[in-house]
């Protein structure tokens, strides 16, 4: 249920929602803060690479077998 949650929390924040600063701070520190946070920085994980900021899509190394 809660993963549900959280998914949806990243999801808002992936599709560029800002939540207003009022509600950031009631809910700031806690798994759905972080939900929104990743998703509206936009990080994520596909094949165990992850993906953000710092490591863009495209220019992750090969994995060597």
């Amino acid at each position: 249920m809660m993963e549900a949650i959280y998914f949806r929390a990243y999801l808002s924040g992936y599709s560029g929602r800002v939540l207003p600063r009022r509600v950031r701070r009631l809910i700031a520190g806690s798994e759905l803060h972080r939900a929104w946070l990743l998703g509206y920085m936009g990080f994520f994980e596909q094949d165990g690479i992850k993906f953000g900021p710092a490591n863009p899509y495209g220019l992750a190394a090969p994995r060597r077998a």
